[in-house]
């Protein structure tokens, strides 16, 4: 078990801890990298998630637009014929599912696709996406984007913050066994804690600081 303690203000995003951490292993050649990722392209998912910015699994007209901005090879109706084609409900937005939906693809595969590419991205570049402001981590870079991508997903599925967490919670002891702790703030907080060396990681995504820690199950 490992001991820490900090203070974190939101607006500056900046922590102090007590303690040594363990240091995160070194990336993935980016020559593997590389490899790995040109093994499993896929064009179509590819697509979809050049669009998707936020990648909050959903597209808008506005982010279609956007999105052709950055290329002159568009038509006119580029977008129109995107929505069309991939709005099944005629609600505004194409999500995921629709998509895939249209093309025969399997959702939970292309998550798994996405996440796959995020992770290689990042290990390529040795960082997180440019919106996640790390606080305080004492895990390896490839965790933390899973750690990341999970509460993402728990920010789509969830119907208020609370749920967040929980759902947060629940994945993580799935995924990476008992006994996970997650505290979401949007305010300045102290924090005294242990942790099992290398399992825990508090960061920040939009409006949200999220603290993830794990300590040995029961």
């Amino acid at each position: 078990m490992r001991s820490m303690s900090l203070s974190v203000s939101p607006a500056h995003s900046t922590a102090s801890a007590s303690g040594s951490t363990s240091p995160a292993p070194p990336p993935l050649s980016p020559g593997r990298v590389a490899a790995e990722e040109a093994a499993a392209q896929n064009p179509f998912l590819d697509a979809f998630f050049a669009v998707d910015k936020d990648r909050s699994e959903s597209i808008t007209p506005d982010e279609l637009a956007a999105y052709m901005t950055s290329s002159s090879q568009f038509e006119a109706n580029f977008g129109e014929k995107w929505m069309k084609l991939f709005d099944e409900n005629d609600d505004g937005a194409i999500t995921l599912d629709e998509y895939c939906n249209v093309l025969g693809l399997n959702p939970k595969q292309a998550r798994i696709y996405r996440l796959n590419q995020l992770k290689a991205e990042c290990l390529r570049n040795n960082r997180l996406p440019e919106d996640v402001t790390v606080i305080a981590s004492s895990m390896g870079l490839e965790m933390q984007v899973d750690l990341t991508e999970i509460f993402r997903d728990a920010q789509r599925r969830g119907k208020d913050e609370k749920d967040v967490a929980g759902r947060l919670k629940q994945q993580l002891d799935g995924q990476f066994g008992k006994l996970w702790h997650v505290v979401m703030v949007t305010g300045q907080y102290w924090a005294s804690y242990s942790h099992e060396p290398g399992l825990s990681f508090f960061f920040k995504i939009g409006r949200h600081i999220v603290m993830c820690w794990k300590t040995p199950g029961v």
